[in-house]
């Protein structure tokens, strides 16, 4: 995937009802559940931190009166009704049925209306899919150069959102109920949520082997720079990149994290 582009989907909206979602919300897995205060704007601030709350009452009436995140993880390992649409969507969006994809993620996430994204990036692929009976997911997306080498070095490494510039907009994709959205790897976006309606989105994430290659040269880069040296980015020198490949994996080794990864 070498740019972002829309898709349609007909996943069933009696999997994203309020109702459906509060009952997921609540017998949710430890650790796979998770409300909080939404963004205050498109930048958040340096001090800002996500402040988890309770739920007050029903979803539908605590998104009404407060501005709220809420978000669903790993929905295909505990909710296997969730596991058919994430196949429903890689197959609307395009994707190989042989690709070989790591770190699957299967995520729903409901917003109150008007509330935003700030600007951030991700590492990995995702498809996103407007669902539910209402609300909209507006997310505006920037071409990669948008991110600088530091910016992302650091992208997971604690960096995940960036502070607001303004940059070229590549496009805009308004994400009604039945609308999709596939996003690379580090194309830089915010989202908003114009209301009334409070607005769900179904979102399936995953690592090709070229997102695990580069951002191995990337979180190494991010160490060599600590160390103060200047590092070249992804693709600039073949050889240099194979090195960096290989202390990834060597590093992988003795810290016995991303085992799974090595080889790539």
């Amino acid at each position: 995937m070498d740019a972002p582009y829309g898709f349609k989907h007909e996943l069933d909206a009696d999997l994203f009802t309020l109702d459906r979602i509060e009952a997921l919300f609540k017998r949710a897995p430890a650790g796979k559940a998770g409300l909080q205060f939404a963004d205050p704007g498109r930048e958040r601030p340096s001090s800002f931190h996500p402040t988890p709350t309770t739920l007050q009452g029903s979803l539908a009436d605590d998104l009404a009166a407060r501005p709220l995140h809420l978000h669903l993880e790993d929905l295909h390992e505990w909710a296997p009704e969730y596991d058919g649409a994430r196949k429903q969507v890689l197959a609307a969006a395009g994707i190989d049925p042989a690709a070989r994809l790591y770190g699957n993620q299967t995520v729903i996430r409901v917003f109150s209306a008007d509330v935003p994204v700030a600007l951030h990036g991700d590492g990995e692929t995702q498809l996103d899919c407007g669902v539910g009976t209402g609300g909209r997911n507006v997310w505006h997306v920037y071409p990669p150069s948008g991110l600088s080498q530091e910016e992302n070095e650091a992208l997971l490494r604690g960096g995940h959102f960036v502070p607001w510039r303004e940059m070229p907009l590549f496009a805009s994709y308004d994400l009604h109920p039945g609308d999709g959205f596939a996003a690379p790897p580090r194309w830089p976006h915010w989202i908003e949520h114009p209301g009334p309606d409070p607005a769900v989105s179904f979102e399936v994430g995953y690592w090709t082997v070229e997102d695990i290659r580069v951002r191995k040269v990337w979180d190494v880069n991010w160490m060599l720079r600590k160390a103060r040296l200047a590092p070249r980015p992804p693709g600039e020198s073949a050889s240099g990149d194979s090195r960096k490949r290989k202390l990834f994996d060597l590093i992988s080794v003795v810290t016995r994290k991303g085992g799974e990864y090595r080889g790539l």
